[in-house]
């Protein structure tokens, strides 16, 4: 197939069947397209699986990499859910779900953040039910700016107007032409600017090198490029799934943490938002979206190789982090 998972799912006639079908059974077909899709296109499960070995098997046997990937797809097929929930239903059947379901912890680093005057670089990944963030904080009355690029011209039209409903505000990383200064003004305005750590597809490498998932890559320059330009306050955040339909907003503070950070290891806040996605994906494996795209950045183990159960690579545990 020439057109991916996020834009089949997108089809008009699928999102017509989507709003007439009720969310609960649309739950149920997406899984169905999604398992269809990746019939399709053995390439791409191919990447997944070789992605979930290259993390897992110094730490994991067999059985137990095989169920992680077969998690991962059912995480895959949550998160499309999850996002085009996020767009196509109405306003208030979203406000209500997330008033229902969602809860937070640390979000008073959020406001700390604020109350010094110069804004807040949130940093997350695509991880868990990270497209319900930005509605939630702006439901809970934060100025929110998210940075994002669109699969589709009308997920784009439809999130731009349903931003407006809450007060929040969209950087369309595919049409700004600086999209620098538009999060300048935008910290400038003292709001919270939500960006995300793990952009494979955008990597730009920097000479700074870091292991992640047991792989040495090349750092992603971009966190640190904002640190450099912008004095703000910044934090790390996942919307981390609880089961059952329930989620957790977990915000971690990064500025003092990179204090201590550096006291032992001479790394960079890219570094550090990194690391902490790592905690988190070694944790909830099934909650990261960007297996696909690892190819791009880690070096798959051999064809013939033996799984081992060993502890985990030792990773930064976030100071919040519970669960």
């Amino acid at each position: 197939m020439n057109i991916n998972l996020s834009k089949f799912l997108q089809l008009k006639f699928n999102i017509f069947l989507y709003r007439s079908l009720g969310w609960g059974i649309a739950y149920l077909y997406i899984i169905i397209l999604g398992k269809l899709y990746l019939f399709l296109n053995a390439k791409e499960k191919k990447r997944i699986v070789l992605a979930v070995e290259a993390a897992f098997y110094n730490h994991k046997n067999y059985p137990e990499i095989r169920s992680i990937t077969g998690n991962i797809y059912k995480g895959i097929f949550r998160h499309y859910y999850e996002k085009l929930f996020n767009a196509f239903s109405s306003v208030e059947e979203l406000r209500g779900f997330m008033h229902k379901n969602i809860e937070d912890q640390g979000l008073s680093e959020i406001a700390r953040g604020l109350s010094l005057g110069k804004g807040v670089l949130l940093v997350t990944g695509h991880f868990g039910g990270v497209e319900f963030a930005p509605g939630y904080l702006a439901a809970k009355h934060f100025p929110v700016t998210i940075i994002v690029r669109f699969s589709s011209p009308s997920l784009r039209d439809i999130s731009i107007k349903k931003a407006s409903n809450f007060s929040s505000r969209i950087i369309d990383a595919g049409s700004t032409p600086n999209i620098l200064k538009a999060i300048h003004d935008n910290l400038k305005e003292n709001r919270v600017v939500i960006t995300q750590c793990d952009e494979i597809d955008e990597w730009r490498p920097s000479k700074e090198y870091i292991n992640f998932m047991d792989n040495q890559i090349l750092l992603d320059k971009t966190i640190n490029i904002l640190t450099k330009r912008f004095d703000t306050y910044m934090a790390f955040a996942i919307m981390h799934r609880l089961g059952g339909g329930k989620y957790k907003f977990i915000v971690n503070p990064l500025n003092d943490i990179l204090v201590k950070f550096n006291s032992r290891n001479n790394n960079s806040m890219g570094a550090l938002v990194l690391k902490f996605l790592e905690y988190y994906i070694y944790k909830f494996p099934e909650e990261w979206y960007q297996w696909k795209n690892c190819y791009r950045v880690m070096n798959f183990p051999p064809k013939t190789y033996t799984c081992y159960k060993s502890s985990h690579a030792s990773v930064l545990r976030p100071t919040l982090a519970e669960g």
